[in-house]
């Protein structure tokens, strides 16, 4: 079971649809269009060649949009200001936040995993969490700059194609200052307990999204998320798409075909982009290799 730290972390990762067995999608009404995919945060060098509809529709686009300026979130100032938001103020810390059993917990796998815990007690338990989460895949070698929406960032930077954002550095920092207080003892259980199954879950996820098995997905990892804390469900998926969806809609209208990418996780459900799109009336079907040849 995925629970918030990596959930936060990663949010992320994929979508269910009954739409199609993909997760790339030609979103349209009337003349004007968009595709519209869901993507992977993480990948390994190991997990390329990325699957053809998505190189494909980069093809046919002349904008790409993605959730928000990668140069700017992988940045040094970001970096800070990220951390910031998650430290203790007042001498506390979080070994105070923590019952002592799970506090030696902790350490234990600190202990033996190597993971700089007398660095990390300054900071709130989503941050420790977060960091616990990336050591890991960093471990196994998955890592940010090497998933999809980071492939097509550079692609773009190289060809010079025009590349735009969702949502702002400004934006991702108060939807995580909203997690900042989460219950310390709740998410620290949670990401020592999702260490021991991170091998089998990456692999699902992966499995899943390379096959378009997207339904699948989303009741692996965002099911739970919807019953056991709704309100980072909605804080980190509902009311970004929410505030989105405007925004997408806008891009529909222009005379540019634009390539959207956003963790995949946002097209699912009846919340999801998918579903809203639809219910406004835009037709929305998967984008399968080979459509580009014939268009």
């Amino acid at each position: 079971m995925w629970r918030i730290g990596y959930f936060i972390f990663v949010c992320v990762l994929l979508a269910s649809s009954a739409f199609a067995e993909t997760s790339l999608y030609e979103i349209s009404k009337g003349e004007h269009k968009i595709f519209l995919g869901g993507t992977i945060h993480v990948l390994r060098n190991s997990d390329y060649p990325l699957p053809v509809e998505f190189e494909q529709a980069y093809a046919r686009a002349q904008i790409l949009v993605l959730e928000t300026d990668l140069q700017k979130s992988n940045s040094p100032e970001f970096s800070q200001r990220f951390a910031e938001t998650f430290m203790y103020r007042n001498g506390k810390n979080l070994a105070q936040d923590l019952q002592p059993k799970l506090w030696q917990a902790l350490q234990a796998y600190a202990d033996k995993s190597q993971f700089p815990l007398d660095q990390m007690n300054m900071f709130k338990a989503v941050f420790v969490s977060l960091s616990i989460s990336l050591a890991e895949m960093q471990k196994r070698g998955y890592g940010l700059g090497q998933g999809v929406d980071m492939y097509f960032f550079q692609k773009a930077n190289q060809a010079q194609k025009p590349v735009q954002e969702l949502e702002s550095t400004d934006d991702i920092l108060q939807h995580m200052q909203a997690l900042a207080d989460l219950d310390a003892n709740q998410v620290i259980s949670a990401a020592l307990r999702d260490v021991k199954k991170m091998d089998e879950a990456l692999g699902v996820a992966l499995r899943y999204w390379r096959a378009g098995e997207l339904e699948k997905l989303d009741k692996a990892l965002a099911t739970d998320m919807r019953k056991e804390t709704p309100a980072v469900y909605q804080r980190l998926l509902v009311d970004r798409n929410n505030a989105w969806l405007p925004k997408i809609e806008k891009l529909i209208t222009t005379k540019e075909t634009e390539l959207i990418l956003v963790g995949a996780l946002h097209l699912s459900g009846k919340e999801g982009l998918l579903n809203q799109l639809k219910a406004r009336g835009y037709a929305v079907k998967p984008f399968t290799a080979g459509q580009l040849a014939n268009q």
